[in-house]
């Protein structure tokens, strides 16, 4: 259930990303930098593979949206909330 819900969430950014046009290009590399590293960690069978700053980075990302982006944001939480769960 975890990965399903990772999977609709990370769906989401993409949704939002596409609706975006004021996300400065440092944010957007940043941010499709932590995606992929969520995706390879909800693919991963062992921790040992996931980067251990990435909870770190989605947190920073999360902050740096909350006024521009507060959808983004929110969405960006949720997945920290879900990789919490499954002990990411």
């Amino acid at each position: 259930m975890s990965d399903e819900k990772l999977h609709q969430l990370l769906k989401k950014v993409h949704e939002q990303l596409q609706q975006q046009d004021s996300i400065d290009g440092k944010s957007q590399a940043l941010l499709q930098q932590v995606l992929t590293d969520i995706k390879a960690a909800s693919g991963s069978d062992s921790t040992d593979d996931i980067p251990q700053d990435l909870s770190d980075r989605i947190e920073q990302q999360a902050v740096e949206f909350e006024q521009a982006h507060p959808t983004l944001s929110g969405v960006l939480r949720q997945i920290m909330d879900t990789l919490g769960r499954i002990g990411v």
